[in-house]
């Protein structure tokens, strides 16, 4: 019996400083190309789990009473604080008068759920667009149909007539619609561009706000996705519930050639972006939109460079913002210059995308 519980006390030790080295490796794989090496990449989405892995740890040897180990688990969180934070901010919410500040809106709007808008059955998505009171609002996968018995730009126009300024880029064109992104504003916008990057589908897009008689220089993305079809999501939902290995070869093979790719794709839009923040000549700075990768990321740091991320400054918990197929991640983000200070960065988590909108109030200094 003794013999069994010291093999299971070494066995469970050895687990446990494994996973500590892996989540270091992880909360610091943001700093590594991916051009470099895609271990670390993979490391990062792994990040929460291995989180929740060497907390399990901690409260394992805590309920033990076996202090040195325990020590172990707190001593990372320690050395990963700042990722952590990062992560999983815990922000209380704030008292914001109105006047006072910008609401800035991000939403990957997913072709607007396919759906048309009219009086007697509006579109759910324009509906929260139009009473979220925000001042500015980017859309990504903002589609406009050809034919007019669908949703065509002129009815979102309409419906979204408290926004007197917008600019759209398209980035692909099919039969019934054109897709790109978008963004609709109550400040004047001009000198609007897209930023060059390799991309079939996505984009990136520079714009020039006067809000008063200040600049403020935005950036919305739509940064690669990994492009997993309906079948792969569907795929890894169904090993999430019945986990088997014939499962996990399957699911491995379809994402080492899809993820891999676009890590790689990301890093350089993220490059050429990151370029464009540099080259800013403005009072501030705002960039938003979808990355397709998470906050521990090659792509998320190499964007947001001195920028301030909104959420990790004042929102609360870990943001989900991608909502299918249990790929639990916030992936859409607001980042800002130093001299504006975000309040209550939130998710509203309405079910009308595959995507919730993320928002928040913003005090320019």
């Amino acid at each position: 019996m003794n013999a069994l519980r010291i093999f299971l006390r070494v066995l469970f030790g050895a687990a446990n400083v494994l996973t500590a080295l892996l989540l270091i490796m992880s909360a610091y794989s943001d700093h590594i190309s991916p051009e470099i090496s895609l271990t670390f990449s993979y490391l990062g989405l792994a990040f929460p789990l291995l989180c929740v892995a060497n907390l399990c740890f901690m409260l394992y040897w805590l309920c033990l009473r076996e202090w040195k180990f325990s020590l172990i688990g707190l001593f990372v969180f320690l050395l990963c604080w700042s990722p952590v934070r990062r992560y999983f901010p815990l922000h209380a919410s704030q008292d914001v008068s109105r006047e006072k500040v910008l609401k800035v809106l991000t939403y990957n709007v997913m072709s607007f759920g396919y759906k048309n808008h009219t009086e007697n059955l509006p579109n759910p998505i324009i509906r929260y667009i139009a009473e979220s009171d925000a001042d500015i609002v980017c859309l990504q996968e903002y589609a406009a149909a050809k034919v007019k018995e669908n949703l065509t730009a002129s009815k979102i126009y309409k419906a979204l007539k408290m926004y007197p300024y917008h600019s759209v880029f398209y980035q692909n064109s099919a039969k019934y619609q054109d897709q790109g992104i978008a963004v609709f504003s109550k400040f004047p916008i001009s000198n609007s561009r897209q930023i060059k990057y390799k991309s079939d589908f996505n984009g990136s897009t520079i714009h020039e706000l006067r809000i008063g008689d200040k600049k403020l220089i935005l950036i919305n993305n739509h940064l690669e996705s990994f492009k997993l079809t309906m079948e792969d999501r569907t795929r890894y939902s169904s090993l999430i519930k019945n986990f088997s290995s014939e499962g996990l070869s399957d699911l491995k093979g379809a994402f080492t050639r899809k993820l891999g790719p676009a890590f790689r794709i990301r890093a350089r839009q993220a490059e050429a972006v990151a370029k464009e923040i540099e080259k800013a000549n403005g009072d501030y700075v705002l960039v938003c939109g979808d990355f397709n990768d998470t906050p521990i990321s090659y792509a998320h740091r190499t964007i947001q460079g001195d920028l301030k991320d909104a959420f990790a400054e004042s929102g609360r918990g870990m943001g989900v913002t991608y909502n299918q197929n249990f790929f639990w991640f916030r992936i859409d983000n607001i980042l800002h210059s130093q001299n504006m200070t975000s309040i209550n960065c939130s998710v509203d988590e309405i079910p009308y995308s595959d995507h919730y909108p993320l928002w928040c109030y913003l005090r320019l200094e």
